[in-house]
């Protein structure tokens, strides 16, 4: 007779969450997932549930303790002999059950631990100047309409969420590959002249990265990668224009989608130059975006993080770093040190770091760091030398400025004054070298701003007029120094309008500066030197005028606060036209107060800043003892969010403070 063998299979009493066989085998209780095609555990969703719970719970204490910062609890912690006491300071009135979590001190002390513990070998934040809050300053100082990533409740997120007419709050989605390479492309023939950062070989193997593979990696390297892609294509789309003649909107919505990785870039940065990287491509958007956020107070951030990583300074250790390293933080700090000078030139502000304070080397155009065995192209070689020589004007400018505004307080025995007439041939030997060593630009596409001879010419003829215009050392320049100024005024003016004709305006707020700036140098110059007045003919003044007028209102299109200076201008063009008029009519009769104390009036009303320094007798004295206000008024790009309204009553010294008599002189 057979015998039939029998196995005995348990059965699943359906226990929750783990049946009894499972638990007397101690083992897992698995069931089959259909969509995962793999074993789950029975408990998977109440693990999940139990976990959104938590978080929902940590996300409402955090909202409380937002919610009640002002009222919060403070702490006085006194040391005894067992350690540290924390207690409730006498000044809060606040109770016990509106403390937040970061209130606890063993919290506290736990946070600070872990700070204090975490060994690295960079540069570590304490404190508030942890990353967190290190990443919260900068945020601070980008104007951002979107919610960061996990920062808001999703009712929250629908309460704000875009509408066609918030053009600032959209998120762009990334574009395809062609497109994004004809980006880039349009990046690097446009912004590098002003803030080499990023390598283009570089970029290319992120854009590799982002397009071709699978975010397998990290979050933070993905986070990085996306962080890259996006600014590179937002600021690479703010260089186009539709055919209407404004800026995509596309533009500003990758600059949204790539502040949404800002947060957790900088809180979990793997080191200090990836946060450099990332705020100067911040920097450099709000460069030409201004009205996104305060970039004087980001560009303020990131030269101190330079000096707080030792950027600026190359000892023989630093020097033993590998060649791709040193050449990334000597671009770097480079790109740091332009955003520096460039602000603080054009509105007229002390530097953040002195010349004598630095002894990092230019950075090696035949070096690249984006890959092993790489050597840089012709091109790109060919970049980095043009971005190397327009650091050096940056220095030239700088020494300008410190040499003719920042000494006005008198030499002492520690700061002794050069002596001008010695220093004033040097340095003018050495510009007008600068001028004839301009790398040749033509393997450079012929869109490309390296191309434009007019841009460079602009540059040059704004450090010419720095050097001659009226300044605190010297009020009153001489004969020779207002023709050198009438001339490069006329050839900046030319320069600027090429430009804006040819679509090739980099900064237009700049721009505007320049030719404001330049304007009133002729006009000035008409006035104050008799020889300028009978060697140009008034047809010739009239229509170099004109241009600048032109100039100015095609960029009023872009940047409207320009509407002012614009007007400005128009009055006291129109009053100085009158005035030569007058004066060939008269045989050179004096008619300053007669003619001219209507057209006045109406200028220091129009003026969109203080004019209360100008004398009412001498229309000719527009360059005051003091700091010339443009630099107030074109701080509001710079640092301000909101556009003024140019036709109401406001003044920006209630704005700035005493700040406009810190530094003898407008530069």
């Amino acid at each position: 007779m057979a015998t039939i063998g029998l196995t005995f299979i348990p059965q699943c009493d359906l226990l929750f969450p783990k049946c009894s066989t499972c638990e007397a085998a101690r083992a897992p209780c698995l069931k089959f997932d259909n969509e995962k095609q793999a074993e789950i555990p029975r408990g998977y969703v109440l693990t999940l549930e139990s976990q959104v719970k938590q978080l929902k719970l940590e996300i409402a204490e955090l909202k409380a303790e937002k919610h009640n910062e002002a009222g919060q609890p403070g702490f006085v912690c006194e040391r005894t002999d067992t350690g540290y006491s924390c207690s409730p300071s006498s000044r809060t009135t606040a109770t016990a059950t509106t403390e937040s979590v970061t209130s606890d001190p063993q919290e506290m002390v736990k946070s600070m631990g872990l700070v204090l513990l975490e060994s690295s070998n960079h540069t570590q934040f304490m404190g508030t100047s942890s990353g967190v809050s290190f990443a919260k300053l900068v945020l601070a100082s980008i104007k951002h309409d979107i919610p960061l990533a996990g920062a808001e409740s999703p009712e929250r997120q629908r309460q704000h969420r875009p509408t066609p007419t918030e053009p600032s709050t959209i998120v762009t989605s990334l574009p395809p590959r062609h497109a994004a390479d004809h980006i880039a492309r349009a990046y690097f023939s446009y912004r590098t002249p002003h803030l080499p950062i990023l390598e283009q070989k570089s970029v290319e193997i992120i854009f590799n990265r982002v397009y071709d593979q699978p975010l397998n990696c990290s979050r933070r390297v993905a986070e990085h990668d996306m962080f890259i892609t996006y600014m590179v294509l937002a600021i690479g789309l703010f260089s186009m224009s539709t055919r209407g003649g404004s800026r995509p909107q596309q533009s500003e919505g990758c600059f949204n989608a790539a502040l949404q990785r800002v947060d957790t870039l900088l809180s979990y940065s793997s080191g200090d130059l990836d946060t450099l990287t990332t705020l100067i491509l911040i920097a450099q958007y709000l460069v030409l975006n201004p009205s996104r956020g305060n970039l004087w107070q980001l560009t303020g951030v990131i030269l101190r993080l330079c000096v707080d990583t030792g950027l600026h300074w190359e000892t023989e250790t630093i020097l033993a770093f590998p060649e791709a390293l040193l050449n990334k933080r000597r671009r770097l700090y480079w790109a740091a040190y332009g955003l520096d000078r460039f602000l603080c030139i054009n509105l007229g502000r002390p530097f953040g770091i002195a010349e004598q304070s630095m002894s990092t080397r230019l950075p090696d155009p035949y070096i690249s760091e984006a890959a092993d065995g790489y050597e840089s192209g012709k091109l790109e070689v060919l970049h980095q030398r043009l971005a190397n020589h327009i650091i050096k004007l940056y220095r030239l400018q700088s020494e300008i400025k410190h040499v003719l505004y920042h000494q006005i307080q008198g030499a002492t025995v520690a700061y002794p004054r050069p002596n001008y007439n010695l220093w004033f041939r040097d340095i003018q030997s050495r510009l007008r070298a600068w001028h004839d060593e301009i790398p040749a630009a033509k393997q450079c596409d012929s869109e490309c701003i390296y191309a434009q001879q007019a841009w460079w010419e602009a540059s040059f003829s704004g450090t010419v007029l720095l050097l001659h215009r009226p300044n605190p050392l010297v009020a009153n320049p001489s004969s020779e120094s207002l023709k050198t100024c009438y001339d490069t005024a006329c050839r900046c003016i030319r320069a600027i309008k090429t430009l804006q004709r040819e679509g090739h305006i980099t900064i237009v707020w700049e721009s505007v500066h320049q030719l404001f700036m330049a304007g009133l140098t002729i006009i000035y110059c008409m006035w104050q030197s008799p020889q300028i007045r009978e060697s140009t003919s008034v047809v010739d003044f009239a229509t170099v005028s004109q241009d600048c007028a032109v100039a100015l209102t095609a960029l009023v299109e872009y940047f409207p606060e320009a509407k002012g200076c614009r007007d400005a201008f128009e009055l006291v063009t129109s009053a100085t036209l009158r005035w030569l008029g007058t004066k060939a009519e008269d045989n050179g009769l004096d008619c300053h107060g007669s003619i001219l104390n209507h057209e006045i009036d109406l200028v220091r009303e129009l003026m969109p800043f203080s004019t209360a320094r100008w004398q009412i007798h001498d229309p000719g004295s527009i360059f005051p003892d003091e700091p010339f206000e443009l630099a107030n008024f074109l701080s509001e790009a710079a640092q301000y969010h909101r556009p003024w309204d140019l036709t109401s009553d406001f003044s920006l010294d209630d704005l700035m403070g005493d700040f406009s008599s810190i530094e003898g002189g407008f530069s």
